[in-house]
């Protein structure tokens, strides 16, 4: 179902339903619908800026939204969802030279953003873009009487996302909303949902994995609860009011502190590999619960799926499971599928992916194969149809001769009892090219680590150097910055110890 007719559907049959909770706002079905017919209506009243990459239909705006996690941001997020009108999805984390790049790139109709983002503000108006403050009086200012909300059209753009980008120009792209019509219909399977399924996700609103929670959440009827900013006494009273979490491995994690909780029954998590410690850990914390746990990408949509029971899981653990619903996998070398247990680069094909970037990845990430897509990541289908993960195109490190992908011994690592997380990079190496060193968290001894993995890899996959951390750098998604490690290890930085024993 659109989501315009969904939540004009909860409006009228459940008006009083809790719909978004964040902070201390609480909006209910029937004022988050009134407030999307406001917000169509003073977006539609709005001047159009010329912008050659992006078509939307006619009466559509773009607006970008730089905002975090504050109180009016599922509202400005429904709003794309619901109605004609497009976002433009802006990290409030990205330098202040990178966001001028990028409204300059793709200018939109409208920038909405926070008072204290006074170097965005000045560059939006710059370039005659309006920048709302939704922190302030502007945002209740600029809404308009309630208007009608259209037919959306499923082939128009949604929204405009980013791939990565900190320092380096990031990669765009455009979804349809047919995609995620899709997926919604395929994840509402796959990961159980109901009207009940009442959802927290701790995690930023500008990230995929908890855009597409609001987005499953809405459909549903059931209300999504968020944080302006990380807080356990906070996510423990949003668990309260829940039965579901979808958040990323490091968030997951964070949230397994105190008295185990009964009440949740589904979690969803994907962005990284759910490493053996910390499903156990989930399992403990959340006795009741199935875990589902997801790889896929911000431009394939889902590829594959694990579902972890209390006592079993649908894959191999150490695999990311089968393909979703609907999706098709072919694991391929030059244009040819390889054999079943030979690496290769992830194919998929379905009708989640987008079609190409707007900018950017033309010698990296997402292509096409005639129906077959892929952002270059590299694995192997083991015998019983799982997939397992070895790294990406580009990532692979060459030791002494021999094809390494560092993530295939990050696996091997998660499954050493007493390590919590471990990172695998390449370095230059004088006589070998390059050789493997491994950071990882945890109390296992030296000798313990080497026998182990000695156990599960051929000698050239051994890490010749180990170094323990307690201070994980990460990146904006919560994932280990293999770039400032690598830093770390050319500057001999404190925080990492090299293992003695």
């Amino acid at each position: 179902m659109p989501l315009r007719h969904a939540i004009d559907h909860h409006a009228r049959q459940r008006p009083d339903a809790l719909a978004v909770a964040l902070s201390k706002t609480r909006l209910t079905y029937g004022a988050l619908h009134r407030k999307l017919q406001r917000l169509h209506a003073a977006l539609s009243a709005l001047p159009t800026q010329p912008r050659a990459d992006l078509s939307l239909p006619e009466g559509a705006r773009n607006f970008a939204l730089s905002a975090g996690n504050h109180p009016n941001a599922p509202t400005l997020l429904a709003t794309a969802l619901a109605t004609p009108h497009a976002v433009t999805l802006l990290d409030p984390q990205w330098p202040d030279a990178l966001h001028q790049r990028v409204l300059a790139k793709l200018p939109p109709d409208a920038l909405f953003c926070l008072s204290t983002q006074t170097a965005l503000i000045a560059a939006a108006e710059r370039l005659g873009i309006p920048a709302i403050r939704i922190d302030t009086a502007d945002f209740d200012t600029f809404l308009a009487a309630p208007a009608e909300i259209p037919f959306t059209d499923p082939r128009a753009i949604f929204m405009v996302g980013f791939t990565s980008g900190t320092t380096s120009e990031p990669k765009a792209f455009a979804r349809a909303r047919h995609s995620w019509r899709a997926s919604l219909d395929a994840s509402r399977l796959a990961f159980a949902l109901t009207e009940q399924s009442n959802t927290f996700a701790p995690g930023p609103l500008a990230h995929g994995i908890t855009l597409y929670a609001l987005a499953e959440t809405l459909e549903l009827g059931a209300s999504f609860h968020a944080l302006p900013k990380f807080d356990l006494a906070a996510a423990h009273a949003a668990m309260a009011e829940t039965r579901r979490i979808v958040a990323v491995p490091s968030l997951l994690g964070a949230l397994c502190h105190g008295t185990p909780l009964s009440q949740i029954v589904e979690i969803t998590t994907a962005g990284a590999k759910l490493d053996p410690a910390l499903l156990e850990k989930a399992r403990a914390f959340f006795p009741r619960a199935r875990v589902h746990e997801y790889y896929g990408a911000s431009e394939l949509g889902f590829v594959s799926l694990n579902t972890h029971g209390r006592d079993s899981s649908s894959a191999p653990a150490h695999s990311v499971g089968r393909p979703f619903p609907h999706v098709e996998l072919s694991l391929r070398q030059n244009g040819q599928e390889v054999a079943q247990g030979e690496a290769g680069t992830i194919f998929v094909r379905g009708d989640l992916a987008i079609d190409s970037y707007l900018w950017g990845g033309r010698n990296s990430g997402f292509r096409r194969e005639g129906p077959w897509a892929t952002v270059g990541d590299v694995g192997k289908l083991n015998n019983d149809g799982s997939l397992s993960l070895l790294g990406r195109e580009g990532g692979m490190v060459i030791t002494a001769g021999h094809n390494v992908y560092p993530q295939e011994i990050e696996t091997a690592l998660s499954e050493i009892p007493g390590l919590t997380a471990a990172v695998v990079l390449g370095v230059a190496h004088q006589s070998r090219g390059q050789e493997l060193v491994a950071i990882v968290e945890g109390d296992t001894p030296l000798d313990e680590l080497r026998s182990q993995l000695a156990i599960r890899l051929p000698r050239y996959k051994l890490p010749r150097h180990f170094y323990r951390t307690q201070d994980w750098p990460l990146t904006s998604s919560g994932k280990p910055d293999r770039g400032r490690l690598l830093s770390w290890l050319s500057k001999k930085d404190a925080r990492l110890v090299p293992a003695a024993t």
